[in-house]
């Protein structure tokens, strides 16, 4: 009888030391992430309990980036950057579908890329974008994000900016000057240069956005010009931050943490909520070292026999733009559906 309760109060001493630590562990996570343990325990609970992104076959996301301009060289809140992302469940691979901002929208007689301030005007902008984007796509879209310039630099700055390999360097000549947009002068050049050459190169906050937004530095896409050569740029960053996250170097420490879950909840407009992103995180389970991306071009041709995509040879509504093989979108459409598989 003295060594059952031994025995028993052994396993209780276990169990509540066990316990404790749990909640000494929850209680610093929660301090760390500005929430009261209770909103963490019960985000969990709610995320094991019913996780339905676990009988899903993908999540499909549309990001859109908003560099939002209000100065003496352009006034616009359009989203030039405009990325049908679909993420595979099974395969764990990441189809990355990045589209011209100057396709033209049929149903709003616009670039796709004016659909965003359009959205703004409305009772609910995301739903405004979903159900818009939906029709473009043919495809369900779980998730919006919308990503600014400053955001950016913001994110590339906390994870420690990253590395790549830039296969072609460019220089653009005519990449906007921040100091001539702060203080227009005559003394100051409305142009600046910016180059990068190719190779190894690494970006962080003082560089990344002339990485991913120069468009001028070629008439051809092939040499890193046009808004084609910049989609490419932009393809090549989100592969070098999932790079660096698969690495295990993406959070050393707690600190940096706080800071990546501060950035996530205050400055990224999004519709997903912090328990979405946790129930995400579980069906990915342990696979995030499996996780591909597969960056996926629009062909873009001549004419309706030659691309999914083209530029009619003409102006529609005074604005030069690609247009579809047809106004309900049905191969490009057929496109987007085979190549997300």
């Amino acid at each position: 009888m003295k060594i059952f309760k031994i025995i028993l109060i052994s396993i209780f001493t276990l169990f509540f030391t066990f316990l404790f630590s749990i909640i000494l562990f929850l209680s610093l996570i929660s301090r760390s992430i500005g929430q009261q343990p209770s909103y963490l325990i019960e985000t969990i609970y709610s995320s094991i309990k019913s996780n339905p992104y676990k009988s899903m076959d993908k999540i499909n996301f549309l990001i859109l980036g908003l560099d939002k301009r209000d100065d003496v060289l352009e006034k616009t809140v359009t989203t030039d950057t405009i990325i049908f992302a679909s993420f595979n469940l099974k395969t764990f691979k990441l189809n990355l579908i990045s589209t011209p901002r100057d396709l033209w929208f049929y149903e709003k007689e616009t670039k796709i890329n004016g659909l965003y301030p359009i959205s703004l005007e409305t009772n609910n902008s995301f739903d405004f974008l979903k159900q818009n984007f939906e029709i473009l796509y043919g495809q369900k879209i779980n998730h919006i994000l919308v990503i600014t310039t400053d955001n950016l630099i913001k994110f590339v700055d906390i994870i420690g900016g990253v590395d790549l390999n830039l296969e072609k360097g460019f220089i653009d000549n005519q990449y906007p000057n921040p100091e001539y947009i702060k203080n227009p002068s005559s003394n100051i050049p409305i142009y600046k240069t910016i180059s990068f050459s190719s190779g190894q190169i690494h970006l962080d906050k003082t560089n990344v956005t002339e990485f991913v937004r120069s468009r001028k530095s070629s008439e051809t896409a092939a040499d890193g010009g046009t808004d084609i050569g910049r989609i490419k740029r932009q393809q090549l960053l989100i592969e070098a931050i999932l790079a660096k996250i698969k690495s295990g170097d993406f959070v050393k420490n707690k600190s940096q943490l706080n800071d990546l879950y501060s950035f996530w909840s205050r400055d990224i407009t999004k519709t997903i909520s912090n328990l979405d992103a946790i129930q995400i995180g579980l069906a990915l389970n342990k696979n995030i070292d499996l996780i591909s991306i597969n960056k996926i071009d629009i062909p873009v041709g001549q004419n309706a026999k030659t691309g999914i995509i083209y530029h009619p040879n003409k102006f529609i509504n005074k604005q030069w733009v690609f247009i579809t093989n047809d106004d309900k979108y049905k191969d490009f459409q057929k496109f987007i559906s085979e190549s997300i598989k």
